[in-house]
């Protein structure tokens, strides 16, 4: 059976409308338990409207992913079983965070520490299933250096350990990316439909096909609620579970050293809070950016949400398509 048939087809669009159903059912729920969005003091003014707006809605994106992918493999439940759990791990830890902050008031959310242990100890298994159990191998692109086949155990032991922090970090750009209306969700629709196409025509394999197949019309139906003005936030809930997939994904189709280039987005949103921390204290409270991550930056130099959404999306697709090419260097194609 080809990878697109009239069955996935009909399939796609039960999940759209399901997901969407699933919104229109969760907005004016969480709307009357005053799970709105909480907006910040030194933010830009424009951001004052959103207060009290929905948020949490990646639970929606996590019901629906984990019934399309128990459907999928319902023959073999334990087939890519690690890929569902971690997924589910980290939008549980976003959940916390986010039930922290709106249910208890907690401005904090999950503390710090206990939010990054809880995303070590879902990275760790879901590598530990990955490289060790089932042997699959990291590529060094254009030097043909493979880890996890060889007896190298130094040189295996810190490739995990980096592959852990790779999680980690991508993780957490994707949380920093959403803070616009449509500006997550924009990005990492680009992006599934860039690993839709290494599924099909580098690694031709219909299992992470249809994965990546299913989160793209997840993303679609989020973002008809998503975009500007915006009726409902993933929250942490979803910003972690997308940035769970965008991570484990790259290593899954073997493009982990080219994500520098195609997930330059969440890279610039990550490395913008840095620099305007450090900047902040080595000159004792002078900013480097109006405000960080980068986009509010922006916002603040007067542009509007949606030419940012727009600008951020075509820098996607472009450096998508330049990462696309790099890959035959990968995969001798």
């Amino acid at each position: 059976m080809g990878l697109i048939s009239l069955e996935k087809i009909v399939y796609s669009i039960i999940l759209l409308f399901l997901s969407s159903l699933l919104y229109i059912i969760f907005i004016p729920i969480l709307t009357k338990l005053k799970f709105g969005q909480v907006v910040r003091d030194d933010g830009p003014k424009t951001h004052l409207k959103k207060y009290g707006t929905p948020t949490m809605g990646g639970l929606v994106m996590i019901i629906c992913f984990a019934i399309a992918f128990l459907f999928i493999y319902k023959n073999n439940i334990f087939e890519n079983f690690e890929l569902l759990i971690t997924l589910l791990g980290f939008g549980i830890i976003g959940f916390l965070d986010d039930y922290l902050k709106i249910i208890k008031k907690n401005p904090k959310g999950l503390k710090a520490k206990y939010k990054l242990l809880l995303q070590l100890i879902f990275s760790i298994y879901f590598l530990y299933c990955t490289l060790i159990v089932k042997a699959n191998f990291i590529n060094i692109p254009f030097f043909n250096v493979y880890y996890f086949k060889e007896n190298n155990y130094f040189l295996n032991f810190l490739m995990f350990i980096l592959m852990v922090l790779f999680i980690t970090g991508v993780n957490n750009g994707v949380n920093f990316t959403d803070g616009l209306d449509g500006l997550c969700g924009s990005v990492t629709i680009v992006i599934s439909i860039f690993y839709i196409f290494i599924s099909i025509y580098y690694k031709m394999d219909i299992d992470l096909f249809l994965i990546n197949y299913i989160m793209l019309i997840l993303l679609i139906s989020f973002l008809i609620f998503n975009k500007y003005p915006a009726k409902i936030f993933m929250g942490d809930t979803g910003s972690l579970f997308l940035g769970a997939y965008v991570a484990i994904m790259a290593i899954k189709l073997n493009c982990v050293f080219l994500i520098f280039i195609y997930g330059f987005i969440y890279f610039f949103e990550v490395v913008s809070v840095i620099l305007q921390v450090s900047y902040f204290k080595m000159t004792k409270g002078k900013r480097l950016f109006k405000m960080a991550p980068i986009h509010h930056h922006f916002e603040k130099l007067g542009f509007s949400e949606n030419k940012i959404v727009l600008s951020f999306t075509l820098i996607t697709i472009v450096l998508c398509i330049v990462s696309f090419l790099l890959l035959g260097g990968i995969y001798g194609k």
